[in-house]
């Protein structure tokens, strides 16, 4: 497989994972707290990316001035 194939899987995966853990957190009444941390933690790792995508994008405006 090349790259983008497992890219494209492992964000299948992923996407699976959330909204499995969304149905237990929000829709079965006696849901995990497994399910809850993973769901905050997903989100954590979302934010950090996006702001490491931004600071990036940051820095590269930064160095095409000089």
């Amino acid at each position: 497989m090349d790259k983008r194939a497992l890219k494209v899987l492992l964000i299948v995966i992923a996407c699976v994972a959330l909204v499995v853990s969304l149905i237990f957190v929000f829709v079965v009444p006696s849901h995990s707290e497994f399910f809850t941390g993973f769901l905050y933690g997903a989100i954590g790792v979302v934010f950090f990316v996006v702001m490491i995508k931004i600071l990036s994008l940051i820095q590269r405006e930064g160095k095409q001035d000089d």
